[in-house]
């Protein structure tokens, strides 16, 4: 009987170091379009980051292609199924009329290592 519960035991301790953890992140969106706006107001949003894995994530550095695109997490760590904002704003002074986009990279210890939102605006 010892035996058994023994090979039982051994059994559960292999399948569970085989389920291997790890973090996920999905965001509520991947584009996000303010629209038409004016050159000189800065416009401001947010959405939302959700860890979808089985492990701890991470978020490390978060990116913009230039000056006028800021972005801030409010939580750089995040259990498993829990969510946090990612805030983010575009400065569209000096870039010039017409449809622009920037992108948001934020880099993460996933397996895809990088997520990128893009930001569009047609400035008037």
């Amino acid at each position: 009987m010892s035996k058994i519960l023994g090979l039982i035991v051994i059994l559960l301790i292999c399948v569970s170091c085989n389920q291997k953890r790890k973090a996920e992140m999905s965001l509520s969106s991947y584009t996000y379009d303010f629209g038409i706006i004016s050159s000189d107001i800065i416009c401001r949003d947010s959405i939302t980051i959700t860890n979808v894995g089985n492990a701890r994530l991470e978020i490390g550095e978060i990116e913009t292609g230039c000056g006028c695109t800021q972005a801030s997490v409010e939580k750089y760590e995040l259990n498993p199924d829990e969510s946090c904002s990612l805030h983010f704003s575009f400065n569209p002074k000096g870039k010039g009329l017409g449809a622009k986009e920037e992108l948001i990279i934020i880099n993460a210890n996933t397996d895809s290592l990088f997520y990128i939102l893009q930001v569009k605006a047609i400035i008037q």
